[in-house]
């Protein structure tokens, strides 16, 4: 994976062409420690102390995102064969990882199988913070219990890579938990600090559609849950078994919003507001990760399955071994599955050259940057009547305060 050299030198010109998707890696990077992850109320986004900067350029050699202020060429190398993945419909034996997992459970019962066998010392996983609900925070869990409490989606801006810095400062083997775009930045730390290569020795990704704002999750508590936020002391994103529902709680766990995922979040929370750098993404199903875990959703799951199951693509012979002892121990209970189906079930993002997505990524290029090479393209996908994010584009390009 080559690294992406621009025209400037810090992470600036990424956040404020509104292409930063808030991973964190940049600030792990940082030789000066001037980088702070910033917690908006839309967004998470670094911001540089200008004075203490020197202009290495390390950060952007770490950012996913920085191909952007180039063009739409993200530098992957081409996708190795499909034939050569193998895919699985995989859920946990134990009901209790499973049925409040987003689907299946496949992702704690595999690194509690790992960490038993003494292969891991923990994960870098996500969790709900207990005193902001909004923020889902990134930590290291090293235990049943902490890995419980990180179970199932959460539909919130979350930032993997600043806990890397963590995991450089602590011996041990770790495996990493992760969106399309941090699983990049996590890669590109390891190029730049090769420790980081010993430390974390098993990546999972998870097959991304965009990450939804916090305001996004904060109205649709209060406008159609007709909840205060003031009173919630805790969200579910997932759970209650699959598909799942949405659930808020208040004090001493009193249900405050009950709402299924289905026609409820899903319609509401999660294809909305996304970060901008999300509709200029070609990495939907984590070509950079040892395995690729979805919902498997088709119209017969959603009919007929109840406690769910995950849809797993395995990538990397590294992944193979810990998916194969996880069923070999029964762990994990696996199906095979075609790499046609695994696909089959998030078809939209799979990006071909009819796809829309190349419409998307030149009006962001035309409205940020003038580059008139794109107009064409602009032009032809409304011909096609493509639907290309033009408003959601213009709108991130006019907002003062796009992050927070």
């Amino acid at each position: 994976m080559k690294n992406t050299k621009t025209g400037g030198k810090s992470i600036v010109g990424v956040v404020d062409k509104r292409a930063c998707c808030g991973c964190g890696a940049c600030s792990v990077i940082c030789p000066q420690s001037c980088i702070e992850h910033v917690y908006g109320e839309h967004y998470n986004f670094p911001k540089v102390d200008t004075e203490q900067c020197v202009d290495c350029g390390k950060c952007l050699e770490v950012c996913p995102s920085a191909f952007l202020l180039n063009g739409t060429d993200p530098g992957f190398s081409d996708e190795p064969a499909k034939a050569s993945f193998d895919c699985y419909l995989i859920h946990s034996p134990d009901d209790s990882i499973r049925l409040d997992s987003s689907s299946g459970g496949f992702i704690t019962a595999l690194l509690l199988h790992l960490m038993n066998k003494g292969e891991l010392d923990g994960g870098v996983v996500a969790r709900c913070n207990r005193e902001d609900v909004l923020v889902a925070e990134s930590f290291i869990a090293a235990d049943r219990e902490s890995l419980l409490s990180a179970r199932a989606s959460k539909y919130a801006p979350a930032s993997s890579c600043t806990v890397l810095a963590d995991v450089l400062e602590r011996p041990g083997r770790y495996a990493f938990v992760g969106t399309p775009c941090m699983i990049q930045g996590l890669r590109r730390l390891q190029e730049l600090l090769p420790e980081l290569q010993d430390r974390i020795v098993l990546t999972i990704g998870l097959v991304c559609a965009g990450m939804a704002s916090r305001e996004g999750t904060r109205a649709y508590i209060e406008e159609q849950g007709g909840v205060n936020m003031a009173d919630v002391r805790r969200i579910c994103y997932r759970g209650a078994g699959w598909p799942g529902r949405f659930r808020v709680f208040g004090e001493n766990d009193k249900v405050l919003m009950d709402r299924p995922l289905l026609g409820g979040s899903l319609d509401h929370v999660v294809p909305h507001d996304h970060y901008l750098r999300c509709w200029n993404c070609l990495d939907h199903w984590c070509r950079f990760a040892d395995i690729a875990v979805s919902d498997p959703w088709t119209d017969e799951m959603v009919l007929n399955e109840r406690k769910g199951k995950s849809a797993v693509m395995v990538r990397t012979e590294r992944g193979r071994e810990a998916v194969a002892s996880a069923i070999d121990s029964g762990d994990i209970a696996a199906e095979s599955i075609t790499i046609e189906e695994m696909l089959s079930y998030n078809k939209h993002l799979v990006i071909d050259s009819k796809h829309p997505r190349h419409g998307w990524m030149a009006g962001y290029q035309l409205m940020f940057f003038y580059r008139l090479r794109y107009l064409w393209t602009v032009v032809w996908s409304l011909l096609r009547r493509k639907r290309i994010g033009l408003k959601t584009t213009l709108k991130a390009r006019l907002s003062r305060k796009y992050y927070c």
